[in-house]
């Protein structure tokens, strides 16, 4: 087992995100299954009430980390309200 750089990532939903995230929401999940597939996220998903989205990146630094998620259509379109980046040690084979 190892632990390599990875943060992890909370992005706040606004309080009307049911609403607003309908339109954006297939080229939201592209995006997550893109970062899956290559291996920049390690897990991605949200809390049950929409409260938030829940990401674990590999990423050089926060800054990168925080930068993929920016570039989220739910960031881009107001669906998040905050995103919040911290170092977070993910045992991976």
């Amino acid at each position: 087992m190892k632990f390599e750089p990875t943060w992890l990532v909370t992005a706040t939903f606004a309080a009307d995100a049911a609403r607003r995230r309908e339109p954006h929401r297939a080229a939201h999940l592209a995006y997550v299954r893109q970062l899956l597939a290559d291996g920049t996220a390690l897990i991605a998903g949200a809390h049950a009430d929409l409260r938030a989205s829940v990401l674990v990146l590999r990423a050089a630094d926060a800054a990168a980390a925080r930068a993929l998620v920016e570039h989220d259509p739910y960031w881009r379109n107001q669906v998040w309200t905050t995103i919040e980046v911290v170092e977070y040690l993910a045992a991976t084979p």
